[in-house]
């Protein structure tokens, strides 16, 4: 039988970080694995883990085969704030 506790619609949409109302929707159309329990959703989290899986999607840079680049700012030099007009007083 089952080992694990399962889970309710709240503790799913916790788990998701999404309203409640979609986990039943998406439960009821057969998208999000559930199990109909005296009038009750219940979920396996072991169930949910592959869900989440199969729904992950890559990142951008992943998808495309490369590597993520990131912007670093360059320090403002005292020449460059020279050139600036003066906004303020």
């Amino acid at each position: 039988m089952v080992n694990e506790t399962m889970m309710t619609a709240r503790q799913v949409a916790e788990l998701l970080g999404v309203h409640e109302n979609w986990v039943y929707d998406q439960a009821v159309s057969g998208v999000l694995p559930s199990y109909k329990i005296g009038g009750t959703r219940r979920f396996l989290p072991e169930e949910l883990r592959g869900w989440i899986d199969e729904h992950r999607q890559p990142s951008r840079s992943t998808a495309r085969g490369g590597t993520q680049s990131r912007i670093v700012p360059r320090p403002a030099s005292e020449s460059s704030r020279a050139d600036q007009p003066q906004l303020f007083d």
